[in-house]
C-alpha cells in the first residue's frame, strides 16, 4: 500500500482513531486500575473477606442496570444523529439525567430490601452500602453524550486522574483485614467525583443546558430503553449471578479464583468493546455491510490471537493476582470466552443497534438466557455445581450459544440487505 494512501486513511479516520485511543485508555484503565490493588488486597484481607468485597460489588452492579435502563446505547445514537441540533441534545441529556436520578432512588430501595432479607449480606451491611455508592457514577457520568459526539479527550483525562488517585489511596488506607469495608468506599468516591466532573465538563465546556423534560419525552425514552433494559437484565443474570450462587454453594473464598478468570477475560474483551463503541456512530450513519464484515473478521483474528498469547503466559499472569498455587484449568477454559463475547457484542452493537434492529438483541438474549437457565438447572439437580470449573463451563457455554444465535440472525440481516 502506498504511503499516500495510508496517510489518506489516517486523515479520513482521524477522529475515529483519536476517540478509539481515548476510549481505549479510559476503559482499560477502569478495568486495570483495580488489578494493581488485587494482589495487595487478597494478601491483606484474605481470600474470604476479599470474596465478600467482590460479592458486594457484583450485587451493587445489578443496580447500575436498572439506573441506566438501556439509555447508554440508545441515547448515544440519538446524540450521534442530532449532533448539530443543540436543542435536541439538551432534551436528550436532560431526560436521561432525570430518569437516571429517579431510577437511582428506586434501585436503592430494592437493594436495601435485599440486603436486609439475606442474613449473610446483612452481617456485612456497611460493606454493601459503601458498594452501592459506586452507582452514583451511573447517574452522573455523561458517557452517552461524549460517545455520541465522538469527543472522549477531556472525560478520559479527568476520570483517570480522579479514579487513579483513589486507587493509589488503597495502599495507604487499607492496612488490615478489618479495613475491608473501606475498599468500596474508596472506589465509590473516585467514581462519584469522576462522574460529577464529567457532568461539569458537559455543562460548562460544551454548554449543555438542563431543562425539565416533558412527561411524554420521559415516557418515550423509557419505552425505547425498555427493550435494552430487559436484555441487560438477562445478560446480567447470565454474567453475574454465578458470583452469588458460587458464594452460597461453593464458598465465598472460591469467588476470588473465578473472578481472576473474569478479570483476565474482561481485559481481553475490552479492545473489541471499545472498537465497537467507537465505530458505532459511523456505522449507524453509513450502514455499510462490507464495513461491518471486515470489522468482524478483524475482531475474530485479534481475539483468537490474544487468547493464545494469554494461555502461553497464564501461570505468570495468575501469579500476579494470587501467590497461592491453584488449578489453572478452569481459568484456561474461561479465557476462550472473549472469542465468543467479542463477536457477539459487535453484532449486538454494530449490526442490531446500528441497523435499527434493537429487538433482535432482546430475542437473542431470551434464547441465550433460557439456554443458561436450562444448563444451570441440569448442573444443579445433578449436583454438579460444586466447583469453580462447573461455573466456568456454565459461563463459557452460555457465551457460545449467544454467539452462534446472534451470528445466525446477523447473516439473515445481511442477506435481506444484499
Amino acid at each position: 500500500m502506498k504511503r499516500g494512501t495510508i496517510n489518506n486513511i489516517f486523515k479520513s479516520n482521524r477522529k475515529v482513531l483519536a476517540n478509539f485511543s481515548y476510549l481505549s485508555i479510559l476503559e482499560i484503565f477502569i478495568i486495570a486500575a483495580p488489578l494493581f490493588t488485587y494482589p495487595y488486597l487478597v494478601k491483606t484481607l484474605g481470600r474470604e473477606l476479599y470474596g465478600w468485597v467482590i460479592t458486594a460489588q457484583v450485587t451493587a452492579s445489578y443496580c447500575t442496570v436498572l439506573i441506566d435502563f438501556g439509555f447508554k446505547r440508545i441515547s448515544a445514537r440519538h446524540i450521534a444523529i442530532n449532533n448539530h441540533n443543540k436543542d435536541k441534545i439538551n432534551e436528550v441529556v436532560s431526560a436521561i439525567l432525570t430518569l437516571r436520578s429517579g431510577l437511582w432512588i428506586l434501585s436503592f430501595l430494592i437493594y436495601s430490601s435485599v440486603i436486609l432479607l439475606v442474613p449473610s449480606y446483612r452481617e456485612h451491611y456497611v460493606l454493601f452500602f459503601f458498594s452501592f455508592l459506586t452507582t452514583i457514577s451511573s447517574v452522573l457520568f455523561l458517557d452517552f453524550y461524549f460517545q455520541g459526539t465522538e469527543n472522549m479527550k477531556y472525560i478520559t483525562i479527568v476520570n483517570i486522574v480522579v479514579r487513579g488517585t483513589f486507587v493509589i489511596a488503597t495502599f495507604f488506607i487499607i492496612k488490615k483485614s478489618t479495613d475491608y469495608i473501606y475498599v468500596p468506599l474508596l472506589w465509590s468516591t473516585g467514581y462519584a467525583l469522576g462522574g460529577a466532573l464529567s457532568l461539569w465538563i458537559g455543562f460548562h465546556k460544551y454548554n449543555i443546558k438542563y431543562t425539565l423534560p416533558d412527561k411524554k419525552i420521559l415516557i418515550a425514552h423509557l419505552h425505547e430503553g425498555s427493550v435494552i433494559f430487559t436484555s441487560d437484565v438477562m445478560i446480567t443474570i447470565k454474567d453475574k449471578f454465578n458470583y452469588n450462587l458460587m458464594g452460597a454453594l461453593v464458598g465465598v473464598s472460591e469467588i476470588v479464583i473465578y473472578d481472576i478468570g473474569a478479570k483476565i477475560c474482561s481485559l481481553l474483551q475490552k479492545p473489541v468493546t471499545i472498537l465497537s463503541t467507537v465505530l458505532f456512530p459511523r456505522i449507524a450513519k453509513r450502514q455499510s455491510v462490507n464495513q461491518v464484515k471486515k470489522a468482524m473478521g478483524g475482531i475474530l483474528v485479534f481475539s483468537t490471537t490474544m487468547v493464545i498469547l494469554v494461555n502461553a503466559f497464564l501461570p505468570q499472569i495468575v501469579k500476579f493476582f494470587i501467590l497461592e498455587d491453584i488449578d489453572l484449568d478452569a481459568i484456561r477454559l474461561y479465557t476462550l470466552s472473549p472469542i465468543f463475547v467479542g463477536i457477539s457484542w459487535f453484532i449486538s452493537m454494530n449490526v442490531f443497534f446500528a441497523f435499527g434492529k434493537q429487538r433482535l438483541v432482546l430475542k437473542s438474549t431470551y434464547v441465550t438466557t433460557i439456554g443458561y437457565l436450562i444448563l444451570l438447572g441440569i448442573f444443579y439437580f445433578t449436583g454438579y455445581l460444586n466447583s469453580v470449573m462447573s461455573f466456568v463451563i456454565l459461563t463459557v457455554s452460555s457465551y457460545l450459544i449467544e454467539a452462534i444465535f446472534r451470528g445466525i440472525l446477523c447473516n439473515k440481516i445481511f442477506k435481506s440487505l444484499s
